[in-house]
């Protein structure tokens, strides 16, 4: 618990993501990603869903993962900052927060069946994913969140 909401508290401390949150529509993305001045935006089209590649100023790569009814059923970041998980996460940051996730030596995870989340790294090399298990698209393994 203390890890999840110390990683919590490094978000909310660096500057606001740029990006929808895990399971709600994607509207958002172009209007948060100009406000906060996203540094560039991309997306990648497959064959079930929408990779929505947003690069933030502090040089920290934010992918959502869109099905194609529009929610976002996955996000994965890497750079040299968090990006702001309670944002990142959306409704599910409490999930999270209230998880109890396991750590050794290794990184941060929980994993539910409403809710994956896999945080490591260190100062500005820091890498995750989550994902909604129940919001894959059909056919989509989770393993693309990455």
């Amino acid at each position: 618990m203390a890890i999840a909401v110390g990683l919590a508290a490094a978000g909310v401390v660096a500057p606001p993501a740029a990006e929808a949150a895990l399971g709600q529509h994607f509207d958002s993305i172009a209007t948060d990603a100009a406000r906060l001045s996203a540094i560039a935006h991309a997306s990648n089209v497959h064959a079930a869903y929408i990779v929505h590649t947003i690069t933030l100023p502090s040089g920290t790569v934010v992918r959502e993962y869109v099905g194609a009814n529009g929610v976002v059923f996955g996000v994965a970041w890497e750079g040299p900052t968090l990006p702001d998980l309670k944002t990142t996460l959306g409704a599910s940051f409490d999930r999270f927060a209230n998880a109890s996730p396991t750590r050794g030596a290794g990184p941060l995870a929980v994993s539910a069946s409403d809710l994956v989340v896999y945080s490591g790294g260190h100062l500005r090399a820091f890498a995750g994913h989550a994902y909604l298990p129940q919001a894959l698209p059909a056919g989509v393994d989770a393993a693309v969140v990455r």
